[in-house]
């Protein structure tokens, strides 16, 4: 297990397992809210499962655990083709602010790396300020002037960020 390098926080990052699904499942079924953005994560139980199910087969997955509780969730959807990755994190509510995004997306990228990834995408609530920050914390960029809409594209080519 990778711990998420701040010594007094009480979680830890790790890569998603088969045996993790209960607490995955779990994480995603107190979730809320729910659907908020891009519909995700879906509000119907059987569609939660398949979207879970989606991630968890097509993506690299990662874990932040406090205790036996699942608090965070990142995955990439890698194109290697491409050479690039679509990355989503969601983080329980009560848990955002501690630094598990932090963690989460410092695994993500350092992983995203090592196996080729050039380019590392995402779109984000135009109004989601604290994501905003996180992600330009680690370098990601919108490559388009600000116009109103309700979501944004952030873009971070990986060699140019300087704060793994």
């Amino acid at each position: 297990m990778a711990p998420n390098n701040t010594s007094d926080s009480p979680f830890e990052v790790k890569e998603y397992a088969s045996e993790d699904y209960p607490h995955l499942l779990h994480m995603y079924d107190l979730f809320s809210p729910k659907g908020k953005f891009q519909g995700m994560p879906p509000g119907n139980g059987e569609a939660r499962r398949k979207w879970i199910q989606h991630l968890t087969e097509n993506g690299q997955d990662f874990l932040a655990w406090e205790g036996s509780r699942v608090v965070g969730h990142g995955v990439l959807l890698p194109d290697f083709n491409k050479f690039d990755a679509e990355y989503l994190i969601f983080v329980v509510q009560s848990d955002r602010g501690k630094g598990v995004g932090t963690a989460l997306t410092r695994q993500a990228l350092k992983w995203a790396r090592l196996h080729g990834i050039r380019v590392v995408w995402l779109t984000v609530d135009t109004y989601n300020f604290r994501a905003i920050h996180l992600y330009k914390k680690f370098g990601f960029n919108f490559p388009e002037p600000f116009d109103h809409a309700p979501e944004r594209l952030m873009i971070l080519r990986l060699g140019e960020d300087t704060s793994s």
